[in-house]
């Protein structure tokens, strides 16, 4: 028996060790982990509220139901809408499909439902706003993105609009001024072509008055011939594109070319070359003028002695001759005509302080200021000891006062590269030439005649009294 009894106690003694030893430990570092996690949820999502919040691009979470969830302050800029309006209109709108929602997704609206229905993501880069409100986006861009949930089904639809008014308004501005520049392009008297920058030369584009002045019956035709090919001398060309190539720019570049079937022809270039960013030429663009009349007018001009012997331009007889046929061809062309008539000033002094070779080379540099200024189809001429005149064609946004502001600016600049010990002056006047109601050009040159007199009054420095 006591042997047995103390078996007894042993055993539970043994058992009491073992159950004490199964009894788990309790952890102290399960609430501080808690707390961590906690709180770095909490720092999650206020980082991820704030970035919600301040997001330059509209952000909104819908449930698959479409029913709106959270939407940011760039949403509500965009649609100028208060909490108020969101409510309101959710309200209302809450048993509409996509299309009836949202209005200007007419044409995508079954794109944007197959998101909502089956997921996936979806972008329309270019959206217009159906009657917007005062104030809010005309265009938008939009993305979708569905969220599903662990059985694959769309639990949120989350979308980012953009607005991108300003954008679409200066591509369509800019959209509406190439239409307007290839309007006129293609519809002025001025061939303007665009060509490749190699010594055979391939057209890239020309105007329809383009390929009239060379012959041909179309745009279309002419494209297929080489640059070169038009020209009367092959060594021409060459010159002419080392010339562009060494300065950028050619500016009333007299050269003999030839039609489509063979006529010479004498045309007046601007050209400039345009530059990639490595400084190679991408392409030539250039205007052209068919110059051939006035050349053929020159050459008998010069048979009967009608140009200046000093400044090589047109003398008097020459001018009149000329201009009378420019005045006639205007009046039949229904074209303005501008008539300008410049002095140089003080050209008595000039040959009285440093004699008359001095106040000769004054008037040959006056004359080429002149030549710099004004088109190689414009008519320069001298006719008196220090009077000039110039009659020219106008063109569309170029006018009396710009035109003298030019000559100006072409006379300033030679001044302060010359450095002669006296400074060249000039006193401008003018006169139009209206097609309908024309006048004679001595009527015209009398009025700019005393209109350059009162310029030259106006410079005058009235002594002191």
């Amino acid at each position: 028996m006591g042997k047995k009894k103390g078996k007894s106690i042993t055993r539970g003694k043994r058992k009491g060790i073992i159950s004490q030893r199964k009894t788990p430990r309790r952890d102290t570092r399960l609430p501080a982990l808690i707390n961590q996690l906690r709180d770095e949820l909490q720092h999650s999502r206020t980082f991820n509220r704030a970035v919600f919040d301040h997001a330059p691009i509209g952000i909104t979470v819908r449930l698959g139901s479409g029913k709106l969830l959270s939407v940011n302050r760039a949403w509500k800029k965009i649609w100028r809408l208060s909490n108020r309006n969101i409510r309101h209109n959710e309200r209302i709108s809450r048993n509409w499909n996509i299309k009836q929602r949202y209005p200007y997704l007419k044409h995508t609206a079954p794109q944007v439902q197959r998101i909502f229905n089956r997921g996936g993501e979806l972008f329309l880069p270019e959206i217009r706003v159906v009657d917007p409100k005062p104030g809010a986006a005309q265009w938008i861009s939009q993305y979708y993105y569905a969220i599903r949930d662990k059985q694959g089904r769309v639990e949120h639809i989350v979308t980012m609009t953009q607005d991108i008014t300003s954008q679409k308004m200066a591509a369509l501005a800019l959209h509406d001024s190439e239409e307007k520049f290839r309007t006129i392009v293609h519809n002025v008297n001025i061939g303007v072509y665009r060509t490749s920058g190699d010594i055979e030369g391939r057209f890239l584009e020309i105007n329809p008055a383009f390929a009239k002045i060379f012959g041909y019956d179309s745009v279309r035709s002419m494209m297929k011939t080489r640059v070169l090919d038009l020209y009367h001398n092959a060594r021409d060309r060459r010159e002419f594109i080392r010339e562009l190539m060494r300065r950028g720019l050619v500016r009333n570049k007299e050269l003999l070319l030839e039609k489509k079937d063979g006529t010479p022809i004498w045309v007046s270039v601007y050209a400039k070359a345009q530059y990639d960013e490595r400084g190679h030429v991408q392409w030539i663009d250039g205007v052209i003028e068919d110059i051939t009349e006035r050349k053929q007018l020159e050459e008998q001009l010069r048979a009967i002695s009608l140009v200046d012997d000093l400044t090589g331009i047109y003398n008097r007889r020459g001018f009149l001759t000329l201009a009378e046929h420019q005045l006639a061809t205007a009046a039949r062309t229904g074209k303005d005509v501008l008539l300008l008539f410049i002095d140089l000033d003080n050209l008595k002094d000039v040959n009285d302080d440093f004699g008359h070779p001095v106040g000769d080379q004054a008037l040959v540099q006056t004359t080429q200021i002149l030549k710099r200024t004004f088109r190689g189809s414009d008519i320069i001429a001298r006719i008196g000891g220090d009077e000039f005149v110039v009659l020219t064609r106008e063109v569309k946004g170029a006018n009396a006062r710009i035109l003298s502001g030019r000559l100006s600016k072409s006379l300033d600049a030679f001044n302060r590269s010359a450095r002669l010990p006296f400074t060249l002056a000039l006193s401008i006047g003018w006169a139009h030439f209206d097609p309908a109601r024309p006048r004679t050009l001595s009527v015209m040159l009398a009025q700019a005649d005393r209109m350059m007199y009162r310029h030259k009054q106006s410079k005058k420095i009235r002594p002191a009294p």
